[in-house]
């Protein structure tokens, strides 16, 4: 037996049962964007003391702001990036490599944003420390990452969040209120996208910055599978939905550059297109293209369409779009959602990221405080992951459907 099919067995659900459980979770969380199931064995706080580890984007976000918080310690490696992480926290308890974080007693989480490939292996060791642990994205790399790491948090009892800005972006966050209202009717296509071209590779084409650092070495990014980094696309629509991938076929697009004829991660696919099969029986198309005939980051947004409403999130700087049953497509103008945030966070929702890193924050703290499991759980966080995981096989696999394991559902 595989190691794919052990996973399979070992975490597979019926559809019937996935579907009864969707059910029971929206009805759950139908009364408010933010509700999430307690948690069995997590430790409630009165306040959370945490650590965040990593000065890039670990630097964009409002713990120290948020009433119920306190960073309590801050790590990179880079001397530059701690001074940064300092400064921006207002904290003094500073390290280097972040694992010695792990037995300070003063440090009740960790927010983890070091490069892609540690994220499964460090959130791991920061929940077996006894720590709650909010990571970017991806949460995993292999299909065995992210059992283990659904085995982890389900043996610790602890809080794992990911970070996903998309998910938290004004129109996805209003996508999701509209299904659990249940004004979509069934939802039974969606599109996403991820859209971001990374420059150097056109004719005459400026450095992205984020293929090598200052001293021009290659950064994880140098050759990564953009299929690994699927949530940006797939996270909003699984999010909204309450749907999974079953199965994928994927279509890869070479280029031929040095970057892509000699990387670390033997990948050759700098665009990639997948559809799925949704374990509801439903159908989905994810875009995640590197290599553009636009500058920048142009576009991170999805698409549903059900029974009696389609929604179109922004893009390209053009307005969403709403169409109930038997209507016309028309503008709407994005929700305010900065009601569920307490007032000290209010002023912060024009931040970076479509203004998401404010309430990634409100979410991730309300859950250790409040002994609830995260919007983004640690089932989320798999869920949005593996399907990438698969495609980038079935790219390489001339297109071949994958199956995708089912690691579960929250309880």
């Amino acid at each position: 037996m595989s190691d794919r099919e052990k996973i399979n067995k070992s975490t597979g659900a019926t559809r019937r049962t996935f579907l009864e459980t969707a059910a029971t979770a929206a009805v759950a969380g139908a009364t408010t964007l933010t509700g999430g199931a307690a948690l069995m064995g997590a430790r409630a706080l009165k306040k959370l003391h945490i650590g965040v580890v990593g000065g890039g984007f670990g630097s964009a976000f409002f713990w120290h702001e948020h009433p119920n918080c306190v960073v309590s310690a801050v790590s990179d490696l880079r001397a530059d990036r701690r001074h940064k992480l300092g400064e921006h926290y207002r904290c003094n308890n500073v390290y280097e490599e972040f694992h010695p974080m792990l037995q300070d007693p003063k440090v009740d989480a960790v927010a983890l944003w070091t490069d892609a490939p540690s994220h499964a292996q460090y959130a791991i060791d920061i929940l077996n420390a006894g720590k709650h642990v909010i990571s970017a994205v991806p949460a995993a790399m292999t299909l065995e990452e992210c059992a283990r790491l659904v085995d982890t948090v389900k043996k610790t009892g602890l809080t794992y969040m990911l970070a996903e800005t998309s998910c938290f972006h004004a129109a996805t966050m209003s996508a999701r209120k509209f299904r659990l209202e249940g004004q979509f009717g069934t939802i039974y296509y969606t599109q996403g996208e991820y859209l971001h071209d990374l420059g150097e590779f056109h004719p005459g084409g400026k450095p992205s910055g984020l293929l090598r650092d200052a001293d021009g070495k290659p950064t994880w990014r140098y050759g990564f599978p953009v299929a690994k980094y699927p949530s940006h696309a797939n996270g909003p629509i699984i999010f909204v939905t309450g749907d999974r991938t079953a199965a994928v076929t994927c279509i890869g697009w070479k280029l031929d550059n040095e970057v892509y004829r000699h990387n670390r991660y033997n990948n050759p696919f700098i665009n990639i297109t997948f559809f799925c099969k949704t374990r509801a029986g439903n159908s989905s198309r994810i875009m995640i293209h590197h290599h553009l005939g636009a500058d920048g980051d142009i576009g991170e947004r999805a698409e549903y369409f059900g029974t009696k409403m389609l929604f179109m999130e922004p893009r390209f700087g053009q307005p969403a779009l709403i169409s109930h049953e038997n209507g016309k497509l028309q503008p709407w103008m994005v929700e305010d959602h900065s009601g569920i945030l307490p007032p000290e966070l209010q002023k912060y929702t024009t931040g970076g990221h479509g203004g998401s890193e404010v309430y990634i924050t409100n979410e991730f703290v309300n859950a250790c405080v409040e002994d609830r499991r995260p919007l983004v759980d640690v089932y989320e966080a798999v869920a949005y992951a593996s399907p990438g995981i698969c495609a980038q096989e079935s790219a390489l696999k001339d297109s071949e459907w994958v199956k995708v394991p089912d690691f579960g559902w929250h309880t």
